[in-house]
């Protein structure tokens, strides 16, 4: 009977690696590659060798320790890309080759053993080879089917917008592999919350590339942003009743009836106001009358809206508020944008806006005094309240594991286009 037995810590003593690289092979997949790969290593070995002749035992036992070098190995692991049923993409090893140019094996120990193997080192290094030839291939399948295949299985594919929003960017379909590049196609929806429910508009084509210049470009369709307005009008974010308290920072009591000489409130451009309800505090009701749109015209981006103010005042001796009068409201603005860190980042310039009075029970109503109304909410209240969302920005090819450098930011038809480059981040 032989025993041999390996000490279990195998000591990498140096690594070294000439070249190694990832290329696209069009309408296949991608392929890793390395070449000219030298590894040193050290071990320990321990044997024992029992035979029993004429019931009696011959025991031979020796141990000491083995340094061996591989050097010239290369191998080259064709991949395949796909989707699997969470919509992430999965990955499969389609074949590897593998090649080990020398193997040098050295024993050493204090006994005869160590001797009688070094004179033995060709045959065990033609085996080492063999053996380690076979089972290269099996360790890098290995990798890709079990370790890359869980990590891309842990790739995220959603990303919270504020508390009420979710953005799913999980895939369509399958990578496609071109000459030169890989394509991959994302759903690109803001949901609300958790609900997945279709939407009752379908996105526009993406433009054609222009640039070849960075890693990674990103086509971000006006669909998404059509999508976050439709979700929010349609569970009702998009209302808000405005009290004095909105106005804190900027203009405070602005909603008063009456104010102190020197002071701003409506009442002094309402004298109605502060003539019928002295003393008091208008509420004002606000609602968007259809989702916002977002459009790119000549090269900016524009926002606009279509909503209505309702007024209202509420004495204190009357059982419900009162209704003063209705304004609808028509709103644009461009839109600068600016991608940082992951998240696309945006702030409204000069907002315009037109109004009418739908109805009223005050009369009269000069154009002047709306204006003035609606200035003063614009200016303190909903440009403040859109930018500081901007601010917070939509997360876009955010990773913990890789930085994104040198990005530009270009606006085409119905799209906004991503250029960067990749650097992996050392942990």
């Amino acid at each position: 009977m032989l025993e041999t037995q390996f000490q279990q810590c195998v000591y990498v003593k140096s690594l070294s690696l000439s070249s190694s690289s990832v290329t696209i092979h069009k309408d296949t997949g991608i392929q890793w590659s390395a070449r000219d790969i030298d590894i040193s290593v050290s071990a320990n070995y321990r044997y024992r060798y029992i035979k029993h002749m004429a019931f009696i035992p011959i025991h031979i036992s020796d141990h000491g320790d083995i340094d061996a070098t591989v050097s010239g190995a290369t191998f080259d692991v064709r991949m395949e890309m796909g989707i699997d049923s969470t919509r992430r993409p999965s990955v499969r090893s389609a074949s590897c080759h593998s090649y080990i140019d020398r193997v040098n094996v050295h024993f050493s120990g204090g006994g005869l053993g160590p001797t009688i193997l070094n004179l033995l080192s060709s045959p065990i290094e033609s085996y080492f080879k063999n053996v380690l030839r076979s089972t290269l291939c099996d360790a890098l399948k290995k990798v890709v089917d079990e370790d890359l295949e869980k990590s891309l299985h842990r790739a995220r594919i959603t990303s919270k917008i504020g508390s009420k929003f979710v953005l799913d960017y999980g895939l369509q379909a399958p990578p496609v592999f071109n000459t030169r590049s890989m394509e991959t196609f994302h759903k690109g929806i803001i949901y609300w919350k958790n609900k997945t429910e279709p939407l009752p508009f379908s996105p526009s084509p993406f433009p054609p590339a222009t640039s070849t210049n960075k890693m990674v470009y990103a086509w971000v369709s006006g669909y998404v942003f059509h999508s976050l307005t439709y979700k929010a009008q349609m569970n009702d974010i998009l209302k808000k009743t405005l009290t004095n308290d909105d106005f804190a920072n900027g203009i405070g009591g602005f909603l008063n009836t009456s104010c102190k000489f020197g002071s701003m409130c409506v009442g002094k451009f309402l004298p109605q106001l502060q003539h019928q309800f002295p003393h008091q505090v208008v509420e004002v009701e606000l609602k968007s009358r259809k989702a916002p749109n977002i459009v790119l015209v000549n090269g900016e981006l524009h926002l606009i809206m279509n909503g209505s103010m309702a007024l209202y005042v509420k004495p204190p001796t009357a059982p419900e508020r009162q209704y003063l009068f209705t304004m609808d409201v028509d709103m644009a603005s461009s839109i600068k944008v600016r991608y940082s860190a992951g998240y696309l980042h945006s702030k409204l310039g000069k907002m315009n806006f037109n109004i009418c009075i739908s109805n009223s029970t005050l009369h009269p109503l000069y154009e002047h005094a709306l204006n003035f109304i609606m200035q003063n909410i614009v200016k303190h209240y909903m440009q403040p309240e859109l930018d500081d969302q901007g601010a917070k920005g939509l997360p876009l090819l955010k990773s913990d594991d890789i930085k994104l450098i040198n990005t530009d930011l270009t606006l085409t038809q119905d799209a906004i286009i991503i250029g960067t480059d990749l650097e992996v981040i050392d942990i």
